[in-house]
């Protein structure tokens, strides 16, 4: 592995970046942000410093997301923009999207398991209040409009243990929000012989401390067979009443050709199951309008599907054709049917959003603080996940009843009651 400095072996490709200022940019999911997250861990102890500012870096590191073609277009724009420096290059662009390499010759390409064969000691990472963990990447998924899956490939698990030791280690480091993370979780442990994500769930559940988990994406398809054990497992204090389980389209034609692997009624069954034994469970969802040959009655299907479910939070893209993708461009929409019919959904979404959130305004909750925006004003999380912004000078990982005075299209506004007692 090359030489060693105090508990960490350091590969080849770490060299030329030690001793440097170095700038990491991280765009797309929060396992991307993970990756960053062990990135710097891995380059302070290697004695490179890190600026959050591009023009004072000798190296930039650009953490890239291709998962649709506007951010693409973002990533090719911010290489031309960062040009002039050393740029390297991790994330998805660079194993599913090599070709748009070509115009920047000097880049130096960083694949994601460069990052994660260089062995960390948990223990002494420096963690903040919120602390991403990443339990396995991959999936098992077919989806055919997806390239992400050719940059992450199929699942690989990270063993329990390992997961369990870095939870307690950034609990122990202070975070409050442990943000469980991966391309779809409930895959977890199928690369080992069986689904295995509720076991990882009851473990943790049962970990002393003060900490709340928020789970990442998860895969209907993936998630039927084991939805009454999850769901039992999320029962628990230590977890917020959360499920983020993207429907993509509410006909099931339009699912068939997306290569997702359920039916509407299969996805509703499961919709059922976490509400009736998760109380209070805030459901977020996504959703892809204007799918190659989606007809005006399958999107039609797919808003009043988004009226029945009144989902907590809702993500609408509307479909772009990514290169590398399985699915044929025949039965494309035209980019204006595309649009109206994203804007349409938006409206529905959000419109039953709003009213939930109205509905709270006057009612308190426990919130509990897990992180400082800016001076004088604090993020916090009620049990079902829902952000609360207090203009107040708070503690964070304190705990308090919190007054809901008004509403904002991501969040609720608040006003401390009284602190509550620690348990």
């Amino acid at each position: 592995m090359g030489e060693k400095s105090g508990d960490l072996s350091f590969p080849l490709w770490v060299h030329p970046l030690a001793g440097q200022r170095v700038c990491i940019l991280t765009y797309g999911c929060t396992y991307n942000e993970g990756d960053s997250d062990r990135l710097r861990t891995i380059l302070i102890r290697s004695g490179s410093v890190l600026t959050e500012n591009p023009d004072e870096a000798d190296i930039v590191i650009l953490n890239t997301c291709i998962v649709i073609e506007k951010t693409e277009r973002k990533m090719v724009r911010l290489l031309r923009e960062l040009g002039g420096r050393e740029i390297w290059v991790t994330g998805c662009l660079p194993a599913a999207r090599p070709e748009l390499l070509r115009e920047f010759p000097a880049v130096r390409i960083l694949s994601p398991d460069s990052i994660h064969a260089v062995p960390l000691d948990h223990g002494k990472i420096e963690y903040g209040p919120v602390a991403v963990i990443q339990i396995g990447t991959g999936c098992l998924g077919h989806c055919t409009y997806c390239i992400t899956r050719l940059a992450r490939g199929k699942i690989q698990s990270i063993p329990q243990n390992e997961i369990l030791s870095q939870i307690h280690a950034a609990v122990q480091g202070g975070a409050v929000e442990i943000r469980l993370t991966g391309q779809d979780l409930s895959a977890y442990g199928c690369d080992q012989g069986k689904p295995a994500l509720a076991s990882l769930l009851r473990k943790i559940g049962e970990m002393p401390g003060t900490f709340y988990v928020r789970l990442g994406m998860m895969n209907p398809a993936t998630l039927n067979p084991i939805i009454d054990e999850v769901a039992d497992a999320l029962d628990n204090d230590h977890f917020f009443s959360f499920v983020h389980l993207p429907v993509q389209s509410g006909s099931d034609s339009v699912l068939q050709r997306m290569g997702r692997e359920y039916r509407v009624s299969d996805y509703l069954r499961m919709v059922e199951a976490l509400r009736n034994r998760i109380p209070g469970v805030s459901i977020a969802t996504d959703v892809i309008p204007g799918f190659v040959g989606e007809s005006e009655s399958d999107f039609n299907d797919t808003c009043t599907l988004i009226e029945q479910l009144k989902p907590d939070a809702i993500h609408v893209t509307r479909y772009s054709y990514r290169p590398g993708s399985t699915i044929s461009r025949f039965g494309e929409l035209p980019d204006r049917i595309r649009k109206d019919r994203s804007r349409a959904l938006i409206r529905i979404g959000y419109s039953g959003i709003k009213n939930q959130k109205q509905a709270l305004i006057g009612h308190s909750e426990e919130v509990i603080i897990t992180e400082q925006i800016r001076p004088c004003t604090v993020m916090g999380r009620n049990k079902s996940y829902l952000g609360v912004v207090i203009p107040e000078d708070l503690s964070v990982g304190k705990r308090y009843l919190v007054e809901y005075i008004d509403e904002r299209t991501h969040y609720l506004l608040g006003r401390v009651i009284s602190p509550c007692h620690e348990s």
